[in-house]
């Protein structure tokens, strides 16, 4: 009867530690957590020797299924879409999946070329039925754009990479912008009960029992436990607990005597036992995706007393879940130490890093010329070879940003814009098929030395639409001659070193001025078009002899050419600022007089820089003799001698504006 009463006295002890273990240390939970369906798979990423930026270190996906796989997925069955706003869209960045036994490798390309900043959430695809023939849905494996590239060791841990590191991040990049992901503690805590001979009397052969509780995160939804390395029966694949436990928790029997591995001196209370004891746990999300995994080794300090440890796990949970700049990790050693001890166990790849890169590219294929153009943080892409774009389900292939295009032979038809306000450049392309520009009404386009050889009897470029800002045509050829077919208020500007002869086929809508700066052009007028004023084309020359007139034109009154200086600034970056002939007209007082802001916005209030007030410009020239001082609202102008001019300057970071001011005084 006394020993009846000693094993119930325990079992309350043990029942009562038990709850107040849960209370205290658990951090219970009320309700039973939503059943999560476990998935076949489990998939992680792994480092390679891929590079991303110039920095090795690319990872894969590697995705293990509970069986093996069709061994013939071909790369049509898998494919990535990025997810933004709830859309998903797909990007062409899978190089290639390759199957063996139950594992499916999947490696990816063209990373450089892909915007995630703000928009890192993406998906894998498998598409339904390729891997099994039960397989009734699509298999998806979301993942962070930064789960792909070079993680924190392979980037800052290396001393051969400062070069790199320079060239490739710091050029563009402050720290304070260069974020490290590091990922949350998934297992936050583990408390493990051991009783050795059970909880009846030591007197007694009963075998040894042990309960463990997993403290995890919210995201870990899966579980799997081993025990030893040789004997299976010790495996678990658990749900988060119904029982209150913030986590998960399972039972385990027949646990060996917990002593010190032979030759081993004790340490810290006996932490290194043999390896039949060292528990093994991975933690999953609801999608399958490994999580983290920790290894750990049940412990005893006291047989009677202290058979309840928590302190398996001692990471500050603070500095985990939550990106932190370059900069912050710099400036405090602390942050860095509290996560290297953590991450130490896990690996420092773990810490993604995101970055901008260069906003320029290189590509060598369409598919990386189309995902090029939509990441518009690129803003100039070179064309390396020959692009076929002949098979575009709605031709032309339209291009339809801000952006520089340079050199490459493109095959098929082109549009540059649809319509909108577009700034698109081409430089050295030669296109083996049609042109097509149209960049909206203030939109610009310009044309460097660039070919079109056209496909049909037709003017292989058309001239659709552009701005005050202009079309302009540098060393440009076309075959069979330009069309301008706008229906809104256009300017063209040719600057020409080559023999060849620019010929323009008249057909607008709408007011069309053609500046010709250097080079020969031949203009007639449309089949079947009437010229009026609300058409009429006016032409300004420096050389009245390099344009050729048709009949049709010299005999209308709607048709003007002007024999005119047409002034080009050639300092590269330098722009100057079209006024179309606009003066100020100032009273001279003393031969002194003042240009305040809202005598000048109007002769540059339709350009891009309507914003800019006159204290962001400066004096770069001014006629000889007059005496200029900038004050707050405007310039002082004296000693003056007579009518003449000032040029003011500004930038809006990338390009230097012009501005040139004619002045006429009246007494």
């Amino acid at each position: 009867m006394k020993q009846f009463w000693k094993a119930a006295f325990a079992l309350m002890l043990l029942v009562s530690v038990l709850g107040a273990g849960l209370k205290a240390d658990a951090a219970v939970k009320p309700g039973t957590p939503e059943p999560v369906e476990k998935k076949p798979y489990e998939y992680e990423f792994n480092v390679t020797d891929a590079t991303y930026n110039g920095f090795t270190g690319a990872k894969e996906m590697v995705i293990t299924f509970d069986k093996s796989i069709n061994q013939t997925i071909a790369f049509s069955d898998v494919y990535v879409e990025q997810i933004v706003k709830g859309k998903n869209i797909k990007v062409p960045i899978v190089l290639k999946p390759l199957a063996n036994g139950n594992k499916l490798t999947v490696t990816f390309k063209n990373l450089e070329l892909v915007d995630y900043k703000g928009k890192e959430d993406f998906q894998l695809v498998v598409k339904q039925g390729k891997l099994y023939f039960d397989q009734l849905t699509n298999y998806e494996f979301p993942f962070k754009f930064y789960d792909l590239t070079p993680g924190f060791e392979s980037v800052f841990v290396n001393t051969n990479n400062a070069t790199l590191i320079n060239e490739k991040i710091f050029k563009h990049n402050e720290p304070r912008n260069i974020m490290i992901q590091v990922p949350p503690i998934y297992i936050t805590k583990i408390e493990t009960i051991h009783r050795y001979k059970g909880i009846v009397d030591p007197d007694k052969s009963a075998p040894n029992l042990s309960n463990i509780d997993v403290i995890a995160h919210e995201e870990a939804k899966r579980l799997k436990v081993k025990l030893g390395t040789n004997n299976t029966q010790y495996e678990r694949d658990l749900d988060r607990s119904t029982a209150g436990v913030n986590g998960f928790s399972m039972g385990q029997a027949g646990i060996d005597n917990l002593t010190c591995v032979p030759d081993t001196p004790p340490k810290d209370g006996c932490k290194e036992y043999s390896l039949n004891d060292d528990f093994e746990l991975t933690a999953f999300s609801k999608d399958g995706r490994k999580l983290e995994t920790k290894n750990f080794k049940i412990r005893v300090s006291d047989k009677e007393k202290d058979f309840k440890i928590n302190d398996y796990v001692k990471a500050d949970t603070k500095f985990f879940g939550r990106p932190v700049s370059l900069y912050e990790l710099m400036l405090s050693p602390i942050l860095l130490d509290n996560i290297m001890k953590e991450i130490d166990v896990r690996a420092l790849n773990d810490l993604g890093v995101s970055y901008s890169v260069a906003p320029v590219a290189t590509v060598t294929t369409r598919e990386q010329l189309e995902l090029a153009l939509i990441n518009d943080k690129l803003k100039k892409i070179s064309l390396s070879g020959n692009f076929n774009l002949a098979n575009t389900p709605a031709a032309p292939f339209v291009i339809d940003r801000d952006v520089t295009i340079a050199g490459g032979i493109i095959t098929g038809d082109i549009q540059l814009g649809k319509g909108k306000d577009r700034i698109i450049r081409l430089e050295g392309t030669k296109i083996n098929g049609n042109l097509i520009v149209d960049v909206g009404a203030n939109g610009t386009a310009v044309l460097d030395k660039v070919t079109v050889t056209g496909n049909t009897s037709n003017p292989h470029t058309r001239i659709v639409s552009g701005g005050s800002n202009s079309i302009h045509l540098n060393d440009f050829k076309s075959r069979n001659g330009i069309e301008v077919s706008n229906t809104k208020q256009l300017r063209i500007v040719t600057t020409n070193t080559l023999e060849d002869t620019l010929i323009f086929d008249y057909k607008a809508q709408a007011p069309v001025q053609l500046e010709v700066v250097s080079g020969k052009v031949d203009l007639t007028l449309g089949e079947d078009k009437m010229l009026a004023e609300s058409n009429k084309f006016t032409v300004f020359a420096n050389d009245k002899n390099d344009v050729t007139v048709s009949s049709e034109l010299t005999n209308n009154t709607h048709f003007s050419l002007n024999e005119v200086v047409v002034e080009v600034d050639e300092t590269p970056g330098i722009k100057k600022i079209d006024t179309n002939g606009k003066f100020i007209e100032v009273l001279n007082e003393n031969g002194e007089f003042s240009l305040e802001n809202f005598e000048i916005s109007e002769l540059y209030s339709g350009t891009i820089l309507k914003d800019k007030t006159l204290e962001e410009w400066t004096v770069v020239d001014q006629t000889e003799g007059w005496n200029i001082i900038k004050i707050t609202d405007g310039f002082n102008v004296s000693q003056v001698s007579g009518d003449g001019f000032i040029t003011l300057e500004t930038s809006d970071g990338d390009t230097v504006y012009h501005l040139p001011i004619q002045i006429k005084i009246t007494s």
